[in-house]
């Protein structure tokens, strides 16, 4: 499988640049401190936000409605997934929506939580109406007691959201969240409810504009793991890790983001060896993580089972709370010169050693040697920032992410991607796992001399520190110094 450039001819400049100028006028009114009570078709309903759209017609409304729809994990984010249990389009009323005019459809649906053991599944009534020019959608929980409400889910009888005629040209419209409390205030009793609804209504705004103008996703998630696999073994170690290395973390950096994003990249791996271990006969594969940091996927990875070790210039104070089995080596490394016997080669946002990752998986004494980079900031072989250049409609991480792709080929990979469900920007992680045909050690050579030629090896943090901490000592004995 080649390799394709991610996000770069896609892009349709002049239909985004239109989107974001739309994106500018978004100008929200919020009614979460007062009571705003309106009546439509006779029916009380509290409404909590509200905002103005241009030339958006009802069409686009609705098509972000289906999205929500069938995928209600897309805005209540502890739903793993949604099952439609009953779907009809007919015209006829309903005892449950008729209050809003005719009944257009009525949809059943299940939401299915992430914390099965924890938390309950809800059934929902979905019912889009049509009252003069104006359609509503109503979401509405089939519980017998408001206590049957999971924690995840608005506390509130009904809620939904409003396309709403403005004038007789079609050309503006208002978009409006409504609602029926079980008791006044519930539905904003707290800091998070309210942010909620305020993040909704900037989502219906946006993801309604988006239609409008045609939307082409840029990235393609769970194309190699499985969404319900990978899920499933990141909640397992997410319950199993996440609590007690978050409270007992020692680095300067945030635990939220570190922990939870190596989990996340925890559990992609594992699911990913464990379908080569399928195909290997149980021989677990063995792995080096090259910049590993703070090491905490080295101690992952390590504990779930897998035998490999970590490598990075200079320790780290959490290191030591790992258990003696993790293998963490702090060493500066000269790509060129570094060999390994590891089944698997990982560069996780390893900065200088990134570009390096795909040669040394090829240099590899392990004959079935595979790699996985996770690119960040752009190196070149030297070890020297790559000073990229975007023309319209690429991105510089993009462009760094091909320059990788290339860098695998010419070493005689063929090269997979998938976008990881990572909290970082920078969540492309491209795969070398099958080779080309071909004798490439004189391409391989190549490319080592001339990083070698070239390359300056970083200097590690903790010299910088120690140099940045004697110009301070120098400047405060040596008033002059501060001058110059």
């Amino acid at each position: 499988m080649s390799h394709q450039v991610l996000g770069v001819e896609e892009v349709n400049t002049a239909a985004e640049a239109l989107r974001i100028a739309e994106f500018a006028k978004f100008k929200p009114a919020y009614y979460l401190e007062e009571i705003n009570e309106i009546q439509i078709n006779g029916s009380s309903w509290r409404m909590l936000a509200s905002v103005d759209i241009e030339n958006s017609e009802e069409d686009h409304f609705l098509a972000v409605m289906d999205k929500w729809t069938l995928s209600a994990e897309t805005i209540i984010p502890p739903v793993e997934r949604t099952v439609v249990d009953d779907l009809t389009k007919r015209q006829e009323p309903s005892h449950n929506g008729a209050d809003l005019g005719l009944v257009n459809s009525h949809i059943r649906r299940t939401l299915i939580p992430k914390r099965k053991g924890k938390d309950c599944w809800l059934e929902e009534d979905v019912v889009v109406s049509k009252l003069d020019s104006s359609t509503y959608i109503q979401f509405i929980p089939r519980v017998t007691n408001s206590s049957d409400i999971p924690f995840y889910y608005p506390q509130v009888a009904t809620y939904g959201f409003g396309y709403i005629r403005t004038d007789d040209n079609c050309t503006a419209c208002t978009l409006v969240i409504l609602v029926r409390e079980l008791a006044i205030g519930s539905a904003v009793a707290t800091k998070k409810q309210r942010s909620v609804w305020q993040d909704l209504v900037k989502k219906l705004y946006k993801w309604t504009v988006t239609e409008r103008f045609g939307y082409q996703k840029h990235s393609e998630h769970d194309v190699i793991i499985g969404y319900e696999q990978y899920t499933a073994k990141y909640h397992q170690l997410k319950a199993k890790y996440a609590q007690r290395w978050v409270e007992g973390w020692t680095e300067q950096t945030d635990p939220k983001k570190f922990v939870y994003e190596d989990i996340a990249i925890a559990s992609w791996l594992l699911c990913l060896w464990e379908q080569d271990t399928d195909a290997q006969d149980n021989n677990q594969p063995t792995f080096v993580d090259l910049g590993c940091g703070n090491g905490f996927l080295v101690y992952l990875l390590t504990s779930e089972g897998y035998t490999g070790y970590g490598i990075d210039q200079c320790a780290r104070k959490i290191w030591t709370q790992y258990d003696c089995q993790v293998d963490l080596r702090a060493q500066t490394l000269e790509p060129f010169n570094f060999v390994t016997d590891a089944d698997w080669v990982i560069g996780n946002h390893a900065d200088e050693l990134a570009p390096w990752v795909p040669i040394i998986a090829a240099k590899s004494t392990s004959p079935s040697a595979k790699f996985v980079v996770i690119p960040c900031c752009p190196h070149d072989l030297s070890g020297k920032k790559m000073p990229l250049k975007a023309s319209a409609g690429q991105s510089k991480y993009h462009i760094y992410v091909k320059y990788i792709c290339d860098l695998s080929e010419q070493c005689g990979f063929l090269t997979e991607r998938e976008y990881l469900r990572i909290p970082s920007t920078k969540n492309v992680a491209i795969l070398g796992r099958a080779r080309t045909l071909g004798d490439h050690r004189d391409s391989i050579a190549k490319l080592c001399e001339s990083g070698e030629s070239g390359f300056v090896a970083r200097i590690p943090d903790s010299v910088k520190n120690k140099l940045s901490m004697e110009k301070a000592k120098q400047r405060a004995h040596n008033p002059a110094l501060s001058a110059d």
